[in-house]
């Protein structure tokens, strides 16, 4: 075996990347990654995280506030998940390949199935991210939907974020990240978020393949809905035979003190879309519960079972990081945490609220 060195004289090798001092780190990055980005985000160089802290460069420690958007839902370099991954690696586990069986996807997705509402969402398509898995379900729709000649168009809300490829921006309902993207995907149509009235008027068409809706919007706010808004949602979509689709990238995987955010309006979607939190905060994962009926409208034939397909599908580490996050979710009462830790925050933040009305 040749050294790469002698080959490439600059190349960094894993043993020297991980080595990097802070000014070498910020000058590559700087010079070949998003330099404006970077700056204009006013980056730290940390060196290590474990659970919510942060160690910089200095050594000094800061707390993580943000769990990179949602993603560390069970903490940074959680152990146990960790170990999940370490046993792929121990037993050198097939990862990855286009038809093949996967054991332990095949398991994530059993216990996925198991926690879906009502156990009804049995089904699973996997990917890399959020907006990866949004690009899937809007393919999975129109698939769906392919039959229905009057279906043409499909619905969101004003205000929300699915995600920042070219579909997903289209889906979503800000102009911001729309912008300089035209052409974006025709028939997709915005109305005001929380609305019953807007939302039946529109339905009232009949055009629209499926309503697709953050539980409660993210970017557009942290918007938490009317209460109800989600059940008439889907009696309405069942009334004017239209798919319900949930985002659940951000708001899912325990944030909100029932496993999926849905939960709180005990109805059962046709399709809840996942990222974020099942990630374990190591490795990229994404995907889509759906039901039978719906997956088998799209994929249930062999004219249409390979429409939708990607390298990095169904993968073991992605896998094993979902599973592992998702025992550790179960095991360690993130719901009870979440809702519990959730009320204290809410009556510490209106006793301030009261102190300062003018301000809050």
């Amino acid at each position: 075996m040749t050294d790469v060195k002698s080959l490439v004289s600059d190349f960094l090798t894993i043993d020297d990347a991980l080595t990097l001092d802070g000014e070498t780190t910020k000058a590559l990055q700087l010079k070949h990654l998003n330099r404006l980005r970077t700056l204009d985000g006013h980056a730290k160089y940390f060196t290590r995280a474990q659970g919510c802290t942060f160690i910089d460069e200095n050594g000094d420690k800061h707390l993580d506030m943000i769990g990179a958007v949602g993603v560390v839902t069970v903490g940074n370099n959680n152990d146990f998940v960790w170990s999940c991954l370490q046993k792929c690696f121990d037993s050198k586990q097939f990862m990855m390949g286009a038809i093949s069986y996967h054991n332990v996807a095949a398991a994530l997705a059993h216990n996925l199935a198991l926690l879906s509402p009502q156990g009804k969402l049995t089904k699973v398509g996997t990917a890399t991210g959020g907006a990866e898995a949004i690009e899937g379900m809007i393919k999975m729709v129109k698939l769906a939907t392919r039959n229905k000649p009057e279906k043409t168009h499909l619905l969101a809300t004003l205000n929300a974020f699915h995600g920042k490829t070219s579909g997903a921006v289209s889906l979503g309902g800000k102009d911001k990240w729309r912008a300089f993207q035209q052409p974006t995907l025709a028939n997709i149509d915005h109305i005001e978020y929380g609305s019953v009235a807007a939302l039946e008027a529109a339905l009232a068409t009949g055009k629209y393949k499926a309503f697709v809706v953050e539980p409660i919007q993210g970017e557009g706010g942290i918007i938490v809905p009317p209460e109800g808004y989600l059940k008439t949602a889907r009696a309405l979509c069942d009334r004017y035979d239209t798919l319900l689709v949930l985002d659940e990238i951000q708001c899912g995987a325990a944030r909100t003190g029932k496993f999926w955010c849905c939960e709180h309006d005990d109805i059962v979607p046709d399709c809840i879309v996942f990222a974020k939190g099942l990630s374990g905060g190591l490795v990229p994962f994404g995907g889509y519960l759906c039901t039978e009926t719906l997956y088998d409208a799209a994929y249930g034939s062999l004219e249409t079972c390979y429409h939708h397909t990607a390298t990095y599908q169904e993968n073991t580490l992605s896998a094993a990081a979902a599973l592992g996050a998702l025992q550790f979710i179960l095991e360690h009462d993130l719901c009870g945490m979440a809702q519990r830790k959730g009320d204290l925050m809410m009556k510490r933040l209106r006793e301030v609220q009261q102190r300062y009305p003018d301000v809050i």
